[in-house]
């Protein structure tokens, strides 16, 4: 058994101008596991059998193009649709490339040995569509060579212009993005053949009447984070606290044993408020009747209201079907004041809500509520 293990990972902070920081980040990871026996002939030669690598594979990644179509009422998605359509493109280039295709077409349309589930069909359609590339000229890799670049942006706008430094203490703009191409396990293919008149290219077939590929795979995932798309922090001087963020994530499960695509997106929208009202005064009265008591301390209230679409889209190849599997829209409300009566006590008004209205008839909506009133009381001096 040999193993092997080739990783890069690329990382520069760039400062184009005052105020503006950008974070560029960059991984590659291919993992095998090469394992082989070997067997004694009749003549007493040792002879290499049964050879087989086993891995898996990561890589930083952009699939920004297609991240913001959206489905039809219908759940049908346009990016899906054009990846069902580059099939045949695919296919053809494929076909072209290797000189054991012998230039018959079967039924539906496409190269014999290169159907319209073959694997590494589905495969380079699924990167090139996802990817927004054209699929007449897209490179058909599987292990791509180079990770692509993900980045981080932060601007201190507060800083940067003198206007806004008289009424806010600060006042940040942030954007994240993060992707990823993954193969979870690869193993090389017991049934795959070459001809000795053109190695490097396979000839064997399936029952199917496909090509088999030289490593067999059962999922690749493509993912998608925006961590957040856009976030402002904001912080008047007045002691006003603004926080408003879009974040978007998106994973895409390509299966080749069911031949179907997993889709699952996120969608949320966060706003925040908060502010500290300064020198509140109270005046108590203990319980025994004694004289009354002044508090004074800072009260501090936030208000935090969230709203995010979860959705699973089950898109099936062969049947060109799409369907819901699981997903909710989700409307979260929280409320809090602080009030330090003391050092070592803190008492706590809250109200928190959260609405649930799920996307498949079967599921009912539902609601939850919590509210009331907490101590906090600290014993260490």
């Amino acid at each position: 058994i040999d193993r092997a293990t080739n990783s890069v990972t690329g990382r520069a902070n760039l400062e184009p101008f005052r105020n503006m920081k950008i974070e560029l980040t960059a991984d590659r990871s291919y993992v095998s596991n090469y394992q082989s026996y070997w067997k004694a002939n009749s003549k007493g030669e040792f002879e290499n059998t049964s050879a087989q690598e086993r891995g898996n594979f990561s890589s930083s990644y952009i699939i920004w193009p297609t991240a913001f179509v959206r489905d039809n009422k219908a759940n049908e998605n346009a990016t899906f649709q054009r990846m069902l359509e580059n099939r045949s493109i695919i296919a053809s280039r494929l076909a072209s490339e290797n000189p054991n295709y012998t230039g018959a077409y079967d039924s539906t349309g496409f190269p014999q040995g290169y159907g319209a589930t073959q694997s590494e069909v589905l495969l380079h359609s699924f990167l090139s569509t996802y990817t927004g590339r054209d699929p007449n000229t897209a490179k058909l890799r599987t292990f791509p060579t180079i990770p692509l670049p993900n980045w981080r942006l932060t601007y201190n706008l507060h800083s940067g212009i003198k206007a806004l430094r008289e009424h806010f203490q600060s006042f940040n703009i942030t954007h994240a993005y993060r992707s990823a191409y993954n193969i979870g396990g690869f193993t090389s293919n017991v049934k795959y053949h070459e001809s000795e008149n053109f190695p490097g290219f396979a000839s064997a077939l399936d029952d199917l009447g496909n090509y088999i590929p030289h490593k067999y795979m059962d999922v690749v995932t493509l993912t998608e984070q925006f961590g957040p798309f856009l976030g402002l922090e904001v912080t008047m001087k007045n002691s006003l606290m603004t926080r408003i963020e879009y974040k978007k994530t998106r994973n895409l499960s390509l299966s080749f044993v069911n031949n179907q695509l997993t889709e699952v997106r996120s969608n949320e929208f966060v706003t925040g408020v908060g502010y500290r009202f300064k020198n509140i005064k109270f005046n108590v009265r203990s319980m025994n009747g004694g004289p009354k008591k002044l508090l004074k301390s800072d009260l501090n209230v936030k208000l935090d209201v969230s709203i995010r679409d979860n959705k699973t889209v089950l898109r099936r190849i062969e049947e060109n079907n799409n369907q819901v599997s699981t997903g909710a829209m989700q409307i979260s409300i929280n409320t809090s004041a602080d009030y330090m009566v003391s050092q070592k006590l803190v008492i706590r008004l809250f109200y928190e809500s959260t609405i649930t209205n799920p996307h498949l008839e079967s599921q009912i909506p539902t609601s939850t509520t919590n509210a009331g009133v907490s101590l906090r009381f600290t014993l260490t001096q």
